[in-house]
C-alpha cells in the first residue's frame, strides 16, 4: 500500500471476501470461510453483511435487466 494509506483490518478483509464469495458463487460459502467469519462477527453482524451484499447484488441485476444506464 502507499505510504499514508489506511490498511484494512482482518474484519474488513473478511467482509470483502464474503462479498466476493457471495457474488461469484451465488451465496455458496466454503465451511472454512464460514468458520473464519464466525470468529470475527456475531450472527447479527453476519445477517447484516449478507443482507447488504444480497440487496446490492439484486439492485445491480435489476438495473442490468431493465437496461438502466447512469447519466454522466
Amino acid at each position: 500500500m502507499n505510504k499514508g494509506s489506511a490498511e484494512l483490518t482482518e474484519r474488513q478483509l473478511l467482509a470483502l471476501e464474503l462479498a466476493d464469495q457471495v457474488m461469484a458463487y451465488h451465496g455458496q460459502l466454503p465451511q472454512e470461510l464460514y468458520e473464519r467469519l464466525m470468529k470475527h462477527f456475531t450472527i447479527e453482524e453476519l445477517i447484516a453483511l449478507f443482507f447488504q451484499v444480497g440487496s446490492k447484488n439484486a439492485a445491480n441485476w435489476f438495473i442490468i435487466a431493465m437496461g438502466i444506464q447512469a447519466d454522466h
